[in-house]
């Protein structure tokens, strides 16, 4: 997800990226002084994993040959001529939300709402970068990522996709009382909590699939690991292969009429 999030990064005004990383900082002290806090798990539906058809497979990999030469026209002709955009928070403060766009007169077009999706902060005004060609760019490098290791799997908010992720829907208003500065996970099966990052530490708590769960900043985890909070309040360890981010960024197809396979949704999680 670190590759992901530098992409979707790349053409933000340096101004706004200091803005949210003195945000994000100022989320951090203020977790810091929660950390201790119990709190009710998210109630989350997740989205199966699946294995998709071998049809499918080729029609990503001509999408992602095509974002990547940037030929816009042979991306544009294998969108849906309406498509879903589900966008988030990178909090479980905010539910994914999902709405539909389009059609649009061109690729152009389509690709440079797309992309606004996928880019956080705003663009230069009268400056030497055109907004619109950036947006395009963004979406492309979007499309190109998302296909080119796809975790295919379903997304609730897209109802019959096949997706290149696995969604997660959640209410916020299930749980306690969760400030905008902290991140959620979730796991898939039950996956130990340990007192500190080593897999003998001792389990101190166990976190369950159907859960959304609250990050916790330990000092000086190495790489591998991840900070919990578990409902006590109690911070422990857990493996980072073992758990998953709710905030997502992906894409989703649909069959179309001709039997072959059209881009129906996309998903973003932004600042």
């Amino acid at each position: 997800m670190s590759m992901r999030r530098a992409i979707f990064r790349l053409l933000s005004l340096p101004i706004a990226a200091a803005a949210c990383l003195g945000a994000v900082g100022a989320m951090a002290g203020e977790r810091a002084q929660d950390d201790a806090r119990p709190y009710r798990p998210l109630a989350a539906e997740v989205g199966a994993a699946l294995t998709p058809p071998a049809d499918l497979l080729d029609a990503a990999k001509q999408l992602r040959a095509a974002a990547i030469a940037k030929d816009t026209q042979a991306v544009f002709a294998m969108m849906g001529d309406r498509v879903t955009i589900i966008s988030s928070g990178l909090t479980p403060a905010t539910r994914r939300d999902a709405e539909k766009k389009g059609p649009w007169p061109h690729a152009e077009a389509a690709l440079a709402e797309i992309g606004g999706y996928f880019l956080e902060g705003d663009l230069p005004v009268g400056g030497t970068v055109d907004p619109a060609a950036a947006r395009i760019t963004q979406a492309l490098a979007m499309i190109a990522d998302a296909t080119e290791h796809p975790e295919w799997g379903r997304d609730p908010l897209a109802k019959g996709g096949v997706c290149t992720y696995r969604g997660v829907r959640w209410d916020p208003g299930a749980g306690a009382t969760i400030d905008d500065g902290s991140r959620g996970i979730y796991v898939t099966a039950p996956t130990p909590v340990h007192a500190s990052a080593a897999a003998k530490a001792a389990v101190i708590g166990t976190l369950k699939p159907g859960r959304i769960y609250l990050q916790s900043d330990l000092d000086g985890l190495p790489d591998g690991w991840r900070g919990v909070r578990l409902p006590s309040g109690r911070a422990g360890a857990v493996k980072d292969a073992q758990v998953r981010d709710p905030a997502v960024w992906g894409l989703c197809f649909l069959r179309n009429a001709k039997g072959g396979w059209s881009i129906a949704a996309f998903s973003s999680a932004l600042l």
